[in-house]
């Protein structure tokens, strides 16, 4: 009770101390089902720790913002404090913003009514069109055409920054650092962006090198047990003389996305695997039984191991910088260099086309 009265304070200062503008004024108008007699809504900077931005009375589901919009971010609504996040994330930049909607069940609101909000909303309707192209590699292009258009158009604001975090697995560390590098400062400083630039920095070491760039990404040995019980290690397979290109796999049998990978990786390995083509598959699952269970029955014939049981951290998959499954590293034998990453389907298909 201490700390909902001391925050109401604070928030009743920060918005007292904020000067009129009518041309950067906020106004986020709400309607929510589902919620009855009076409470406050918090604005907080979902960038930034969920510092508090503004609040307001919300009665019976109705309530109103309005705020200056002097340094744009990206907002989350609690109903509440520290109790419900409501399901609207937006940018809070300068117009008028209308939600509706049930608080409970309905995660994923579009928010429109300004300018950056109304351009993220078209770009997710472009992605789900995207999503109709049967090919993996041509949605992974229009994606990124999609993308970088959006960066010219929004160069160093807020929108910017949210495209950075979306273009992670598609566009290379180095680009995405320049685009950090262009935005406004006060963006620069959110906890959220420096998470991210450190994050980049550290892809920029475990992702393909640039022409030019004198970065030469070499591949992190590790060692996994095999299904018998014996330790397997990549560089073994690396090495081996009949292999050139080796495609580190990182999935887990309760992975729905990774299964579906799994069976276009097993058209492709056969495809190349008498060319010097070989997978070292590392699973996640903390389950032995359940994992050799799996890969007895795939026989896929490629090298399994599994990392989850000895290192519930895997720390072979933060030096990768691997933050979700599906995920893939390929390496050349001849270099040890690491030319591709996260490419699945008929991405690897088409890269392994080009290599052998």
């Amino acid at each position: 009770m201490v700390k909902t009265l001391m925050l109401a304070a604070f928030v009743a200062v920060s918005v007292c101390s904020c000067t009129a503008d009518s041309g950067k004024k906020c106004i986020v108008e709400g309607n929510l089902q589902g919620v009855e007699g009076e409470e406050l809504i918090y604005m907080v900077d979902a960038w930034n720790g969920k510092e508090v931005l503004d609040s307001t009375k919300c009665k019976d589901g109705t309530f109103r913002f309005e705020t200056v919009a002097e340094k744009p971010t990206k907002v989350e609504l609690l109903y509440s404090v520290y109790a419900t996040e409501l399901p609207y994330t937006f940018f809070n930049d300068p117009g008028t913003i209308s939600l509706s909607g049930p608080v409970e069940g309905n995660r994923y609101v579009r928010v429109t009514g300004t300018p950056m909000n109304d351009a993220f909303y078209e770009l997710e309707k472009k992605m789900v069109g995207f999503m109709r192209e049967s090919s993996i590699v041509k949605r992974a292009e229009l994606c990124t055409i999609a993308f970088k258009e959006e960066f010219g158009r929004n160069l160093g604001n807020a929108l910017s920054l949210q495209l950075v975090m979306m273009s992670e697995s598609g566009m290379h560390p180095s680009e995405l650092i320049g685009y950090m590098d262009a935005l406004e400062p006060y963006l620069k400083e959110k906890t959220f962006a420096r998470n991210l630039r450190n994050k980049l920095e550290r892809l920029l070491l475990v992702s393909p090198g640039i022409e030019g760039s004198g970065i030469e990404p070499h591949y992190i040995d590790m060692e996994y047990p095999a299904p018998d019980g014996n330790m397997t290690r990549l560089s073994d397979i690396v090495e081996r003389p009949e292999n050139k290109y080796v495609l580190i796999d990182f999935w887990a049998t309760w992975c729905g996305a990774c299964l579906e990978v799994m069976e276009m990786l097993e058209v492709t390995y056969n495809k190349y695997k008498d060319k010097g083509f070989e997978v070292y598959s590392v699973s996640g699952d903390q389950d032995i039984e359940a994992w050799k269970k799996f890969i007895s029955a795939k026989n896929t014939g490629w090298i399994d191991v599994i990392g989850g049981i000895n290192n519930p951290n895997l720390p072979e998959w933060n030096k990768y910088v691997i933050s979700g499954i599906p995920a893939s590293i390929l390496i050349d034998c001849s270099t040890g260099c690491i030319i591709g990453r996260d490419l699945h389907g008929d991405m690897l298909d088409a890269k392994l086309e080009e290599l052998l």
